[in-house]
């Protein structure tokens, strides 16, 4: 493609060279470079792809877009383009390259602390009952129609997003379910992605290493509600306080969920066991009955929102019904398969609300004690570790503290930052820093009717220590202990 066509609908000045140039890729990765490539030069968390113009160059690139003037200049045969942000440039650029996709697609966003991933997941379901193909951009993986691609973070960069969009298009999707984090949309990675509908699911604490407070961290999940297109449609939790600022600003029709508030969509005469949950959608004068595989009031929340913005885009209840009773997510409340005489449930829960959330629900569902074991992760938030101690010693019977993913931080300081919050209430409590062995040993206490909460990592393969990933899951090693104590 023309560099000039490239370069539609953005302001730049050419600083050397002319942009009548042939491209055959964009790049913000030096090592993706190949011949005639475009190299986009954006500023990340540890370096600056400005540093990597000249490595850029030797492989191939013939035009690079940049910020700051550099010492580049005097290289021969190089186009070089100034913009004023190459994060948004990069988006529009790369919009541009893969034909604009997504106007060729309905884009659902869904941002909030919880409960992304398993909206997706419901709405993929309601849609494929109703004949549409369907991609996923999300945490725990990619998807376009039923072909998984693995996921290295939530959202991914917009050159990558854009070319998920380009490949669903391509493969007859007809809608792409987007988890939209905050840190995508405070870096400008989904700028150029038209929104059809965009949900929100709550605010807690989460990210406040990279937000400098809630404010801020709200303020980067309204970004998305400003990108919604004319027709479309902004889905909002009624019973979730931030829900009124972000209805200040959002585009399209607004609707609302809630268990408590008045709204458009509202579950009530809710029923749970371990095995599901069962409610009454009530919506104009309807009153629907649904059935859930998942468990608790957080999953009631999740449907809801899937159920708004899938009726909202003339989806049928029926359809909506049978897509949604069809629905688990892996490390979402997961139930492991066992004869034990106790329950032991694997979760992602990894935020003060996501924990009590989990461990509320599993006070609800058993006749026993909860049995926590969670940690904190390393190098993030770690404001939220006293707390999230406090919230299981107050909710559990007996916690567990081990490690999380420690990343470069010592566990044992993690741990002992976490205890804080537990010691504050006086709760029943061990710290085993072995993951392995702090799950083996709430099976070892666990005894009839009770239930093992292993919170934090959910749907994970692996454990972050220093750099490196080792395998890891908690529902493989948990499930290998259990089978062992059956054999």
């Amino acid at each position: 493609m023309q560099l000039d066509k490239l370069l539609k609908n953005i302001d730049y000045v050419i600083l050397k060279g002319n942009s009548n140039l042939d491209i055959t890729s964009v790049e913000y990765d030096s090592r993706k470079i190949v011949e005639k490539s475009l190299f986009v030069a954006i500023k990340g968390y540890e370096t600056d792809g400005h540093l990597y113009i000249r490595d850029a160059i030797e492989k191939g690139a013939v035009a690079i877009v940049v910020t700051d003037e550099s010492d580049i200049l005097e290289i021969e045969n190089i186009t070089i383009i100034k913009v004023k942000n190459t994060r948004k440039a990069l988006g529009k650029i790369s919009s541009n390259y893969f034909g604009n996709p997504g106007k060729k697609i309905k884009v659902i966003g869904i941002t909030g602390t919880n409960g992304k991933t398993s909206i997706t997941y419901f709405l993929k379901s309601i849609f494929n009952e109703a004949g549409y193909k369907v991609g996923i951009i999300g945490t725990i993986e990619n998807q376009i129609d039923n072909v998984v691609y693995p996921s290295s973070v939530t959202t991914p960069e917009s050159r990558d997003i854009q070319e998920l969009l380009f490949n669903m298009v391509e493969k007859g999707c007809e809608y792409c379910l987007m988890e939209t984090s905050s840190h995508a949309l405070y870096l400008d990675r989904v700028d150029s992605v038209p929104f059809k509908t965009a949900i929100f699911t709550n605010l807690t604490q989460d990210h406040l290493d990279f937000h400098k407070d809630l404010t801020d961290y709200l303020n980067a999940k309204k970004i998305l509600f400003t990108y919604i297109q004319p027709d479309g449609y902004t889905i909002l939790n009624a019973d979730d306080i931030s829900s009124d600022e972000i209805s200040k600003i959002a585009g399209g029709k607004i609707l609302t969920y809630s268990l408590n508030n008045i709204s458009n969509y509202r579950a009530n005469n809710i029923k749970m066991d371990i095995h599901g949950t069962n409610y009454n959608l009530i919506y104009d004068n309807l009153n629907i009955n649904i059935q859930l595989k998942m468990i608790g009031e957080f999953s009631i929340y999740n449907s809801l929102a899937a159920i708004a913005a899938a009726h909202e885009l003339n989806i049928s209840f029926k359809n909506i019904k049978d897509g949604i009773k069809k629905v688990s997510v892996n490390g979402r409340f997961q139930l492991i398969d066992s004869k034990k005489n106790f329950a032991v449930v694997v979760d992602y829960a990894h935020t003060p609300d996501g924990l009590y959330n989990v461990i509320s629900t599993a006070k609800k569902i058993t006749k026993g004690k909860v049995i926590c074991v969670f940690g904190c992760g390393g190098d993030r938030d770690n404001k939220k570790r006293a707390i999230m101690g406090k919230v299981a010693g107050e909710l559990s019977d007996y916690c567990i503290i081990t490690s999380d993913n420690p990343r470069t931080e010592d566990p044992e300081k993690i741990i002992d930052m976490v205890e804080i919050g537990v010691k504050k209430i006086n709760a029943s409590y061990i710290k085993i820093t072995n993951r392995k062995e702090a799950i083996e040993y709430s099976i070892n206490i666990a005894k009839k009717d009770d239930i093992i909460i292993i919170a934090g990592k959910g749907h994970e393969d692996y454990q972050i220590i220093g750099k490196t990933k080792y395998p890891f899951s908690d529902y493989k090693i948990a499930k290998k202990l259990l089978d062992d104590k059956e054999a």
